[in-house]
């Protein structure tokens, strides 16, 4: 393997990518999608909640509470019908916070003794969940006419670890969306500008030509690198016009390195695939819905056929080690089978690559 004439053909594409205008807009698009979110979404932003009430008898306390937060949040009460399936919910992010009054809650308020009031919470509460944790002092002091008036008993529920509500509770909707973008971009590269400039040098015949010169591994090295190059670019500059950092920059790289390589292989592979631009542009866009759809997903209730086949799928796996490099916690456990179902991909791809190139030799 010549490492000059790697060089040589890398220099050659990387002058080609500066003059060609679709590498610009497979960069831009998510790029613009990414400043956007970060100024449309706030991390701690909560303008609804659900508060779950467990009551042993009727009590004017939800009602209060609703009219003490109505200035500031959007909450609504379900009433539920026994503190499990209150816990149940809570750790399902179906509910924010939730209330167990005791009977003669109200009754023990106006004859000046102090009731317990038992507040449950999540492990990360949302916004709306410390809102209402929070101002419970402040409306059952205005029911008693007096202060203090209650004694509150807080109990968080553990969060289901693994969860893309869990997920968007750490992070705040804000970030999910620039790591969202991120993989846009990166997908973008692989799905439509790398394979442009392949399919643009198989309809001149120029791909042909490097097999001449090179061997099929200095072909593939050069090719992946040029891949390597757009996401090395991309990915700080996505971070940094999106105010961005991650809690633990070592797993954020180890993470996208890894998926970058991954994805620049299915670049590759895919532009072999297509004879012509026309069929390039024509089918691409298809191609970045596998891709993006494990990101878009985060958050919304999916079966569980779903879930599996979105598991397997490469941009599933870097959105879940980048959450877990975001919020410096593993959120996702398993992080060993993260990666091995990413190199298990690059294996397959690259492996592919090669098997290409070598039966167009033959042919």
């Amino acid at each position: 393997m010549s490492i000059a004439r790697i060089a040589a053909i890398y220099r050659k594409d990387i002058r080609d990518a500066l003059r060609d205008s679709r590498l610009l807009m497979a960069l831009l698009m998510p790029l613009l999608l990414g400043v956007l979110y970060s100024f449309m979404f706030q991390d701690d932003a909560r303008p609804t909640a659900t508060l779950g009430v467990v009551a042993a008898a009727p009590s004017e306390l939800p009602a209060a509470i609703v009219a003490a937060t109505d200035q500031a949040l959007a909450l609504s009460v379900d009433t539920i019908a026994d503190e499990a399936t209150l816990n149940a919910q809570i750790a399902d992010k179906e509910i924010d916070v939730g209330f167990v009054i005791p009977a003669g809650f109200d009754a023990d308020l106006t004859a000046g003794r102090s009731p317990t009031l038992k507040v449950v919470l999540p492990a990360s509460p949302s916004y709306g969940g410390d809102y209402v944790a929070a101002i419970v002092d402040r409306v059952t002091e205005a029911m008693a006419g007096r202060q203090p008036s209650v004694s509150i008993e807080r109990v968080a529920v553990p969060q289901k670890s693994g969860s893309t509500e869990a997920a968007v509770a750490s992070l705040g909707v804000r970030r999910v969306f620039v790591l969202v973008a991120l993989i846009l971009m990166l997908s973008m590269i692989a799905a439509y500008a790398l394979p442009a400039t392949i399919t643009e040098e198989t309809e001149k015949r120029t791909l042909q030509a490097l097999t001449l010169v090179a061997s099929h591994a200095e072909v593939i090295v050069a090719k992946a690198l040029v891949g390597l190059t757009y996401c090395v670019c991309a990915v700080p500059l996505m971070l940094v016009v999106t105010r961005s950092a991650p809690s633990d920059p070592v797993a954020f790289v180890a993470a996208f390195v890894v998926s970058a390589v991954v994805l620049v292989g299915l670049g590759l592979l895919l532009g072999g695939a297509f004879k012509t631009q026309a069929q390039l542009n024509t089918w691409s866009g298809l191609v970045i819905l596998p891709l993006l759809a494990p990101s878009i997903t985060i958050g919304l209730s999916t079966p569980p056929v779903v879930n599996a086949v979105l598991f397997v799928l490469p941009t599933s796996q870097t959105m879940r080690l980048g959450i877990n490099a975001f919020a410096g916690e593993a959120i996702f456990a398993r992080t060993w089978l993260s990666y091995v179902i990413l190199l298990a991909w690059a294996a397959l791809a690259y492996g592919l690559v090669w098997w290409r190139l070598r039966r167009q030799e033959a042919a």
